[in-house]
């Protein structure tokens, strides 16, 4: 991952005290990259007692006890820092669980002094949609902009990690790469690596980038294209599919902006505005995440050094995790 060349390692005066909320979760990555470059990192989890959390600590990091569900604590754990990084819960407390958390994070933040707060929203989610997914985030975004607060609000497009999400890993187990779009339609995705590189500028730079919303993507690939990525990479065929109708109401609804929005960031002056973030092809993307990919789809082995196998035992379990349709 890279930054700017003009925006060399924080140190001395210009380290920032950042409070990380949620901080075990899928963004938990940018703690490394702040206390690598040289900032004083509060880690906010419900348990610090965690193993996980435990992880941090050893790493450099301040453990406080937080809960999106309390706004007291929540309030607590950001006095006294210069910047928070959060996002939306909705994988954990669905949509309406996302609204009341991020609302009591705005609340909080205004309790606790008004610190800058680099917030990831999503792309879409500036305007009402009629998706509660959407809706919840625009919710908490009104919030944050009524209360006034110094923010930075970072909305990604698809992520490409939702790839590994637990509900794909059957269909990835059967050699199909599963789709929330037809797979000859270019879908802008973006890599948790290219959100994190932002937030840190915008932690490092709130002289720059507080007040702004920025919506973004790393590439556009088909399916088609990601599934002969993946089948050159891990050595056995995947083939893309669009699920269809055959999929709950609200993901047949999420599906379906998806495919009247697939392209709603323009990737051209974005990376030519932060050139130095090492916006990451679908390929790169691939290749740096290859073990887990391999994993996923149960692909364990190499008969001849060159052609992985599927591990017949994958191939058993590959039922336990086919609850959920492709997304």
């Amino acid at each position: 991952m890279s930054f700017p060349d003009d925006h060399p390692r924080i140190a001395g005066a210009g380290a920032r005290r950042v409070l990380v909320a949620g901080a075990t979760g899928r963004f938990g990555g940018i703690i490394d990259l702040l206390l690598a470059r040289g900032h004083a990192v509060r880690a906010a989890t419900r348990d610090p007692a965690r193993p996980a959390t435990a992880r941090l600590a050893a790493r450099g990091a301040d453990l406080v006890r937080a809960d999106f569900a309390d706004p007291g604590s929540l309030a607590a754990a950001a006095r006294g820092v210069d910047a928070v990084f959060a996002s939306g819960t909705a994988h954990k407390a669905g949509p309406g669980g996302e609204q009341r958390h991020g609302q009591n994070l705005a609340d909080a933040l205004v309790t606790a002094g008004a610190p800058h707060l680099v917030f990831v929203s999503g792309a879409g989610a500036d305007s009402r949609t009629g998706l509660p997914l959407f809706d919840a985030k625009w919710a908490v975004e009104r919030r944050i902009s009524e209360l006034r607060l110094p923010a930075t609000v970072i909305a990604p497009v698809y992520l490409m990690e939702n790839l590994l999400n637990p509900w794909n890993l059957a269909a990835l187990r059967a050699g199909v790469l599963p789709s929330p779009v037809p797979p000859t339609l270019p879908l802008q995705q973006v890599a948790t690596q290219d959100i994190l590189a932002l937030a840190v500028l915008a932690i490092e730079r709130p002289d720059v980038l507080v007040g702004e919303r920025i919506e973004i993507a790393s590439d556009a690939p088909t399916a088609e294209a990601a599934a002969a990525e993946l089948s050159s990479l891990l050595g056995r065929e995947f083939t893309p599919k669009h699920p269809g109708a055959d999929v709950p109401a609200g993901l047949a609804a999420l599906f379906s902006w998806l495919e009247h929005h697939p392209s709603p960031v323009d990737t051209s002056a974005l990376h030519g505005r932060f050139p130095g973030l090492g916006w990451h092809r679908f390929g790169d993307w691939a290749r740096q995440q290859r073990a887990r990919l391999a994993e996923a789809s149960g692909t364990t082995g190499f008969g001849d050094d060159r052609w992985p196998r599927t591990s017949q035992r994958g191939a058993e379990l590959s039922g336990g995790f086919d609850r959920r349709p492709y997304c």
